[in-house]
């Protein structure tokens, strides 16, 4: 049994959509209205979480995923030499992201897209029925921003992240392309409106955030909701998928036969928060507190429950992974 429980903790720990990597195992996925635990009385979100959060969701945050990345790159060497696959690339936003794709991604979201190649491809069309003008939070090298790009090649991303290491390998890439990607480095939790030097007020058709948001504080989160809000268009949304607080891995764990295996992500600082052992933030989101979040600063949108579940058929077991997924649309002035 002690095989097994090693098989199935690796198992689980891959277990995100953009991760699973097991040979056998099967991701699964299906998706519900919102179920949360929170109250109307919880609606809006405290003040400010714990201090302990505060400081890693802060300076210390950003400096835990600049150590994250060089990690993946190796002591001393350059981070532009070859690709960072700490994560693979989300191909699935294509089909969650429908709206910011061209008809014929959304009439077929597995048609393959090739690589995108900056010396034979065009710039994108502002003219374009498809041109959309996306701001990727916590882009990391990439593994949304080229997918949305292959898929739409008339989309423009400005792509931002708090990690040095991180920007200077999606800019390395032979995909980037300066006509329709611009990639640099902010710190979102740094101050209010972090990206006004970067990104004009309401120049945005859309702001979306893959696991980025799950990485904040409440404070800093209500910080950066604020700035989605500002550098949207009318009509623009925030789209994003993230950890939900009834996933498995903040409910310590799947029961075998006379046995627990715990899966917790971290040191637990708080309900639904840990600190991971490389220094970085995870807190499973509430879909309640998020909708109060967004709509604190004039968002109106919902959640909804996004399931997956992995299986191993060596093993005979099944676990369902819980995802928050939502849009969240920036009102028209009256």
């Amino acid at each position: 049994m002690r095989a097994s429980l090693a098989s199935i903790s690796a198992c689980v720990r891959a277990a995100s959509i953009h991760r699973a990597r097991r040979v056998g195992v099967r991701v699964c996925s299906t998706a519900s209205r919102p179920t949360s635990r929170a109250t109307a009385a919880d609606d809006e979100p405290a003040a400010s979480s714990s201090p302990a959060a505060d400081r890693v969701s802060s300076g210390e945050g950003a400096r835990s995923w600049e150590r994250f990345y060089r990690t993946h790159v190796g002591k001393g060497a350059d981070p532009s030499a070859k690709p960072i696959r700490a994560f693979k690339d989300r191909h699935y936003l294509r089909r969650e992201f429908a709206e910011l794709m061209p008809q014929s991604i959304r009439d077929d979201p597995k048609a393959h897209t090739p690589p995108l190649d900056p010396s034979s491809l065009p710039p994108p069309d502002v003219d374009s029925p498809d041109h959309k003008v996306v701001l990727e939070l916590g882009c990391g090298v990439g593994n949304s921003a080229f997918p949305m790009m292959r898929a739409n090649p008339d989309m423009f991303v400005h792509a931002c992240d708090c990690s040095e290491t991180a920007v200077a390998n999606l800019r390395a890439s032979p995909e980037f392309d300066p006509r329709r990607c611009d990639a640099f480095v902010a710190d979102l939790a740094a101050g209010d409106s972090p990206l006004a030097a970067k990104v004009g007020d309401g120049t945005c058709d859309a702001v979306t955030g893959v696991f980025f948001f799950s990485a904040l504080d409440f404070r800093t989160f209500g910080t950066v909701a604020a700035e989605c809000e500002r550098v949207l268009k009318p009509g623009g949304a925030v789209l994003f998928r993230d950890y939900c607080l009834d996933d498995v891995k903040n409910n310590g764990g799947i029961n075998l036969p006379g046995e627990t295996t715990e899966f917790e992500p971290g040191r637990r600082i708080e309900d639904g928060t840990y600190v991971r052992p490389d220094g970085t933030l995870a807190v499973f989101l509430d879909e309640a507190r998020v909708e109060g979040v967004f709509r604190k600063v004039g968002l109106e949108g919902e959640c909804w429950r996004v399931t997956h579940e992995v299986v191993n058929r060596k093993l005979d077991v099944r676990i369902t992974r819980s995802f928050v997924q939502g849009r969240f649309e920036k009102k028209a002035a009256a």
